[in-house]
């Protein structure tokens, strides 16, 4: 891979010479590297190496943590997935829970009191687990 000066000077070297071969016989590419570069010049005005454009994009923008960190300071008990319904995120719940993490927010589970708990009794007869010997 060339670096930007490296480019700009191929680019220079084709628009005077504008024989391929030697260019890249010189700068040890394919003849396809030179038209290629000389192409991106003529679109965008420049052949620098486009490093903001790698990598994996973010999911959640500024403007969605800033959402989720209100949510949090106003309601404090609030679940992952109570925050990605009511901001309607399409993020996974792994990836809002890193984003609540990296804000130095921790989570808790939320445990039920006794009192809070609907759960029925059983009136019926309970099954009991039965071994089998026979093995």
């Amino acid at each position: 891979m060339l670096h930007n000066e490296a480019r700009e000077l191929l680019v220079a070297g084709y628009e005077k010479t504008h024989d391929a071969a030697a260019i890249a016989e010189a700068y040890s590419v394919s003849i396809r590297t030179v038209y290629r570069l000389v192409k991106e010049k003529r679109e965008r005005g420049s052949v620098e190496l486009r490093t903001s454009q790698r990598g994996r994009k973010a999911v959640l923008s500024e403007k969605d943590k800033e959402a989720i960190r209100q949510c949090i300071d106003e309601q404090s008990d609030i679940t992952v997935e109570e925050i990605r319904e009511r901001l309607e995120l399409s993020a996974s719940y792994s990836t809002v829970e890193r984003a609540i993490n990296a804000m130095g927010y921790t989570l808790k589970k939320k445990s039920l009191h006794a009192s809070e708990r609907e759960r029925v009794r059983c009136g019926g007869k309970t099954q009991a687990m039965e071994r089998n010997d026979n093995t």
